[in-house]
């Protein structure tokens, strides 16, 4: 009846160690699903660039899995600072019996180098994963630009469109009246088709646009509109100098902190290989006691272990040589950034200067040329071909704008990435022009 019983108690705590061991699985997945389980109708139908890189970073697969490493980092330091099991041993001889426990000693402070060599890995995880979410965020804030375009393509296109319809109807009252040749219709009724197929290429484009959003944040059914503009906002007046840039920047970009915190780990890392060097002891106390229990007495023991042949020079070389390389990978990180900053202000000055031009020679334009190109037609001083190369020249000339407004867009947000101003993990904002009204 005993044996039943045993049997049914481990049964039990088999059943309920198999619980306990499902449910952090379960609670992991209904927290992966949580964002599919909101659905695409919980979230907004339109939306700025801040407000998007809000939900990229709660909910990008990504992003939300970091805090696991961090948690994982956590348990690394908690067993670098954990000590060794003790060993017990038994044993039995014809005429005695004896039994005991034996426990190392880490008495040249192993436990404290292992523990803050594990938090400055944990430090450096930090870093690296700073620099990840960077990265995310600004392919994030790119698709956005993207479908900004795209939309306002799409509405140039429209315009493009509704001029064409117009076209038609002025075309169709001259050949009606005879002032022209149906070849004139026949031609615009050509371009109008060859315009509507345009239109909904640029449609495609459009709801590629939306649906590269959706896939960031692993919600395919979500169709979302971008609110903003890509026209860069004014800059500061005066703006900060080149080297007072690169002194900002120095102190706030990710790779650099990340770079600087991998040196600090190999420092300390080539300090524990040359304590872990250090002979460790071993301490043990036995009971020994007679087979008719006659006598008994208390054995005491010290180990240790002689450093003659392997003193540890190879870990400890090594640990040295992987920091003279994290040195050097800092300076690389440092001359590259550096270099990158230079760049980005030089590109986004001349791109700045670029769309000024356009605006100010090439812009302004645009409007009366279309008109003048129709009033010449219908004043027949002027062939359709003529006209509607007019109408396809703006067409072209408006593309080319917005075109460059991305370009302009990028590269303001290249030197907001130099100077390290983008969004942090935190989501918080820097100075860059990340705002709905300034995108």
């Amino acid at each position: 009846m005993k044996a039943f019983k045993s049997i049914a108690a481990a049964a039990a705590l088999v059943c309920a160690g198999a619980c306990l061991a499902a449910s952090p699985a379960q609670t992991s997945a209904s927290v992966a699903a949580a964002p599919s389980a909101a659905g695409a109708s919980q979230l907004p139908a339109s939306l700025g660039l801040v407000e998007y890189l809000a939900l990229v970073r709660s909910l990008h697969p990504t992003l939300r899995a970091m805090p696991l490493r961090q948690r994982m980092e956590q348990a690394d330091v908690q067993t670098a600072g954990t000590w060794a099991n003790p060993t017990a041993h038994y044993g039995r001889k014809p005429e005695e019996k004896e039994w005991g426990v034996e426990q190392s000693l880490p008495i040249f402070g192993q436990i404290g180098m292992r523990t803050e060599a594990a938090k400055l890995a944990a430090a450096t995880g930090e870093a690296e994963r700073a620099a990840q979410v960077q990265d995310i965020l600004g392919q994030a804030a790119q698709r956005f630009a993207q479908l900004l375009l795209d939309q306002e393509k799409l509405v140039a296109k429209q315009q493009a469109m509704a001029q064409l319809d117009q076209a038609v109807k002025i075309v169709q009252g001259q050949i009606q009246l005879g002032a022209r040749s149906r070849y004139d219709g026949a031609r615009v009724e050509l371009q109008r088709a060859q315009m509507q197929v345009q239109l909904e290429q640029q449609q495609a484009q459009t709801v590629a646009a939306r649906a590269a959003l959706a896939e960031l944040l692993a919600l395919p059914n979500w169709t979302p509109e971008a609110v903003g503009s890509l026209l860069p906002a004014k800059l500061a007046a005066p703006e900060p100098t080149f080297d007072a840039m690169w002194q900002q920047a120095s102190q706030r970009l990710a790779p650099l902190q990340a770079a600087h915190a991998k040196v600090v780990q190999a420092e300390q890392y080539t300090r524990q290989q040359a304590r872990e060097a250090l002979p460790t002891p071993t301490v043990g106390v036995t009971r020994v006691r007679g087979r008719q229990e006659s006598y008994g007495y208390n054995q005491v023991g010290i180990s240790i272990e002689l450093p003659l042949f392997d003193r540890k020079q190879g870990p400890i070389e090594r640990a040295r040589l992987e920091h003279a390389q994290a040195l050097l990978e800092e300076d690389a990180a440092q001359q590259q950034a550096r270099q990158q900053l230079q760049q980005a202000l030089r590109q986004r000055d001349l791109l700045r200067k670029s769309l000024t031009n356009f605006e100010s020679r090439g812009l302004t334009q645009l409007a009366p040329l279309r008109q003048m190109a129709q009033d010449s037609y219908r004043l027949g001083q002027s062939s359709i071909l003529e006209w509607l190369d007019a109408m396809d020249s703006v067409s072209t000339h408006q593309q080319e704008y917005l075109d460059l407004t991305l370009q302009v867009w990028q590269a303001e947000w290249q030197l907001n990435a130099a100077r390290g101003q983008l969004p942090l993990a935190d989501g918080v904002v820097g100075g860059g022009c990340v705002a709905p009204g300034c995108l």
